[in-house]
């Protein structure tokens, strides 16, 4: 994986390979959490599904389908305290295309033209557009409050971070949605082509020179200013002073239990390689102290796991209980956290955790969509860590690295949704 600065504030990351059929191309743009989110992402909605040239959803498909299928996706993501819209083309390798069409240049040129060329006119973008879009993305954050797993994930952040912009949710509110105007979106949309990092990733067989030529020119019209461009600094918050419980009742089947956590972090590498395996030993994967006893052994739960978040040092723990188990299942996790910070763990235990992770970050490169995750994961950062040698890194952590990881972890924040109900309605 190679990453490359271009123009101001716009980094080219390239990760060249035939080993697939398709190919990808995505403009990741790195925005503030805390300023108009759920209008960026309304935004990004509207630029993902049609262009000037291409100005229905008819149009547009159709283009896509003379592509051999091409297909843009809008991905809204939460990094940290940034907003990272990604505009994401998929499209059949050039290898594979009849009569050696160039497939990947006219995917770019149709990606482009979404962020650079959108169906605008001087008053904005067009009410029936955004008026699709609106019922479209709330319809999407009303589907995660029927989801209760990610309702009390969502419910639990919100709390714990309400005086960070991590709190925030990466669709925004239903409020911002809805109070959208085209006129506020054009503004946003010319705001982020000239003051936002860009991140542009292409993975897949290409010509590396025609690529970066191509994409530079691109911006190099925009004529952005360094000292424009904004930047995007998250909060780490190393200890919670205390913690808090607040719970909620609903008419659900099964209750669920989350935990947030401090992970002792200052910025998303800081002793990463030992916190990510304290972590799976504590609560990802099968062998994991959750797992095995808190689930299997001791059944107080349907499901109990813990992941970290590095770019905000932030570990959750999320679990589906029955009401009358929330607190003997949340004493029990909180007592496997302290087997952790005692070293109680055997070096079988260290040895599966570490095969898991070097697995999970091998599959990285099972896809093009996978790798293409990868690289929008350090759209923050000027260099990419591939995901090979951060494998060897966590291959070389030892006991003691993770026994003082787990001492540095500290509880914030625990909510309970209860069930009120005998009534099925998860």
């Amino acid at each position: 994986m190679k990453s490359k600065i271009i123009a101001p504030g716009v980094k080219l990351c390239t990760h060249k390979t035939e080993q697939f059929k398709t190919s990808v191309i995505s403009f990741n743009i790195v925005t503030s959490l805390e300023k108009d989110a759920g209008k960026k992402a309304l935004l990004l909605n509207l630029l993902a599904r049609t262009t000037k040239t291409y100005p229905t959803i008819t149009e547009m498909n159709r283009r896509l389908a003379g592509l051999y299928g091409a297909v843009i996706s809008p991905v809204v993501r939460k990094i940290g305290e940034a907003q990272v819209l990604s505009l994401v083309l998929v499209c059949l390798d050039d290898r594979f295309a009849l009569n050696g069409e160039k497939v990947l240049s006219e995917a770019l040129k149709l990606l482009s033209s979404c962020l650079f060329l959108p169906d605008i006119t001087p008053e904005g973008f067009k009410e029936e557009n955004i008026k699709r879009e609106k019922r479209l993305l709330t319809e999407k954050l009303e589907s995660e409050k029927d989801d209760k797993r990610i309702y009390a994930l969502n419910t639990m952040l919100s709390e714990m971070c309400r005086d960070e912009g991590y709190g925030i949710h990466r669709f925004g509110t239903k409020e911002e949605i809805e109070e959208a105007t085209g006129m506020e979106l054009l503004a946003l949309w010319k705001e982020i082509l000239f003051e936002a990092p860009v991140q542009v990733n292409v993975t897949g067989n290409f010509n590396e020179a025609e690529i970066e030529s191509t994409v530079t020119k691109l911006f190099e019209r925009l004529d952005r200013k360094k000292e424009n461009i904004g930047e995007v600094h998250t909060e780490f918050i190393t200890e919670a002073y205390e913690s808090r419980l607040f719970t909620e009742k609903q008419n659900v089947k099964q209750g669920k239990l989350v935990i947030g956590m401090r992970a002792g972090m200052t910025y998303d590498f800081d002793n990463f390689p030992a916190i990510k395996l304290m972590n799976a030993i504590f609560g990802s994967g099968t062998f994991s102290k959750l797992f095995m006893n808190v689930r299997e052994k001791m059944s107080l739960c349907y499901y109990c796991a813990a992941r970290l978040d590095a770019a905000k040092g932030i570990i959750t723990v999320e679990s589906g209980v029955e009401t009358e188990n929330a607190q003997k299942a949340l004493e029990a996790i909180r007592n496997e956290l302290d087997e952790v910070r005692k070293g109680n763990f055997t070096d079988e235990t260290i040895e599966n955790a570490k095969k898991s992770l070097c697995d999970l970050y091998g599959s990285v490169y099972d896809s093009v969509t996978g790798i293409n995750d990868w690289m929008t994961g350090y759209a923050l950062k000027n260099e990419i860590t591939e995901p090979s040698a951060l494998a060897d890194i966590i291959s070389n952590v030892c006991r003691e690295e993770i026994i003082i990881a787990a001492s540095m972890v500290t509880e914030d924040t625990v909510f309970i949704l209860e069930s009120d109900s005998k009534e099925v309605t998860e």
